[in-house]
């Protein structure tokens, strides 16, 4: 059987055009199953993981089903983040490159009405939001729903882990009848099925079925390593890696800028990515980003989703994710569109039986991450310090610098060499770390087995269970004098009077 190309599927021309000038040739499983499926017209139930190409296996029929001449909402996709909307939103643009006047409307909660209201008066044939914020305009009356021919919600089960089930609902019962419908999501909890059966009559399902549940160009390392060390071993594992762009997950909005500002003072180029911070801000991390501007992102999991930035080669979770299908989506922000990536997890003794849990969930056993050791790092460095002196071998300013040195020397009748030394050790008391003089300290990493069973008997019992042989009740201790003025006011007694 010859293999499905775009060409084959039945899309616009227009639309063609644009798929081959980004350089698709065959289309991913899901495109190649969910495309005609939308082109006859039929409602969709599309269940794939992330990053398997669902974006492109709703836009590109979609598109190519729209009146370009009608400048109103036709299509309106609603994705549970900020990031994912802004995505889409740009997935749309590119893939509709060739439509004359056409406009693509990103709505999400966080940003001015103001903008928002002057796009949909101004019309637009794409509307991509958030499932709140999308709610807010319908019921002010700025977003009309008649002219509307499609509806796609992506990454339904994550919508309804945010809570936007009931805005969800109220938007579809606000769609016409004959508005084509798709849903896309990575599982299917029963409130999601209750959704598709409400609202997708006869719709034609596609399930993507894949032995892992992570893209398969991802490797996956896990580090063990105890609390206390997360810093110094992340510090290593960026000095060993040859990283492009690196994004590290933590758990909270405070941690992001807390280990940005010291991996800053290590001397990366580095941004925090949080909920605090307002979405003009989150677009220029992002944007810096993806210019080179920064290289390493601290972000929570608010960027685990949409966020698609080429120069991402590597994933450190730096502190483990609270479920399994948010290490799934955090690490498939590199290894996308065929390209390799490296995920790394950080894993304290506290941790060691969670790292089993998403071994189960991904059907992908982790590969132990090996530093290298304390005289292999110390080479490597004593290499790249050399790289760099024989670079600033060849500016011109050597020659003067030389001038000045001997000039020292034959006044103080010293050695040149001596003097090169005074200034390395000058260097490293300005910079410590620059020079490579002390070598390193060999790192501790905690075991990943599960802890032994103590052998029976070996350990005895504190107290026992309340009642039982070995309890042991603490003694009752009787207070002295009366009770104080608050105690009194509460137990109804008088208070007791103050000593003279």
């Amino acid at each position: 059987m010859s293999e499905i190309r775009f060409v084959d599927l039945g899309l616009d021309s227009a639309v063609l055009d644009a798929v081959s000038t980004v350089g698709y040739e065959t289309p991913s499983p899901i495109q190649a199953q969910a495309i005609p499926i939308l082109l006859e017209g039929h409602n969709l139930l599309g269940i794939a993981q992330t990053g398997t190409g669902k974006t492109a296996a709703f836009a590109l029929p979609l598109l190519s089903r729209i009146d370009r001449d009608v400048c109103e909402p036709q299509i309106l996709v609603l994705t549970p983040t900020r990031e994912l909307a802004i995505q889409v939103a740009e997935a749309f643009s590119t893939y509709a490159r060739q439509f004359r006047n056409f406009q693509v409307l990103p709505i999400y909660g966080g940003q001015d009405f103001v903008p928002q209201l002057k796009g949909l008066k101004r019309g637009a044939q794409v509307i991509v939001g958030t499932p709140g914020r999308m709610l807010d305009h319908l019921r002010k009356g700025s977003l009309k729903l008649s002219t509307l021919k499609a509806l796609v919600l992506d990454e339904a089960d994550e919508m309804l882990r945010m809570g936007f089930i009931d805005d969800i609902e109220a938007i579809l019962a606000a769609t016409p009848k004959d508005c084509q419908r798709a849903l896309f999501s990575a599982t299917m909890p029963p409130p999601i099925r209750k959704v598709a059966e409400t609202y997708l009559k006869n719709a034609k399902e596609v399930r993507i079925e894949s032995q892992t549940r992570t893209v398969e160009r991802i490797a996956q390392f896990v580090l063990p390593v105890f609390a206390e060390r997360k810093l110094d071993a992340l510090t290593r594992v960026l000095e060993v890696e040859p990283f492009d762009a690196t994004i590290i997950f933590v758990r909270t909005k405070a941690e992001t800028t807390v280990l940005a500002e010291k991996l800053a003072a290590r001397g990366h180029a580095v941004a925090p990515l949080n909920g605090d911070l307002n979405q003009r801000q989150r677009e220029q991390t992002v944007e810096d980003l993806r210019r080179g501007k920064k290289d390493i992102v601290v972000a929570t999991d608010v960027a685990a989703r949409g966020l698609d930035v080429p120069r991402i080669t590597h994933v450190i979770n730096y502190d483990v994710p609270y479920d399994s299908e948010a290490y799934i989506h955090r690490v498939g922000r590199t290894g996308r569109a065929g390209r390799d990536g490296k995920a790394i997890l950080l894993v304290t003794p506290r941790e060691r039986s969670w790292l089993r849990t998403l071994e189960r969930a991904t059907n992908s056993p982790m590969t132990a991450y090996e530093l290298p050791s304390p005289a292999e790092l110390q080479q490597m460095r004593e290499q790249q310090f050399e790289a760099q002196l024989l670079a600033f071998a060849e500016d011109g300013k050597v020659a003067k610098a030389l001038a000045l040195l001997d000039g020292i020397a034959e006044r103080n009748n010293l050695d040149p060499g001596l003097l090169a030394g005074a200034l390395a050790c000058w260097l490293e008391s300005a910079q410590p770390g620059v020079m490579p003089m002390e070598q390193p300290q060999a790192l501790p990493t905690p075991s990943t087995e599960p802890r032994r069973p103590r052998p029976d008997g070996e350990r005895k019992p504190r107290h026992g269970k309340p009642g039982g042989k070995n309890f042991k009740k603490a003694p009752f201790k009787k207070s002295k004098g009366k009770p104080s003025a608050a105690g009194a006011k509460k137990f109804g007694d008088k208070p007791r009077a103050a000593k003279p």
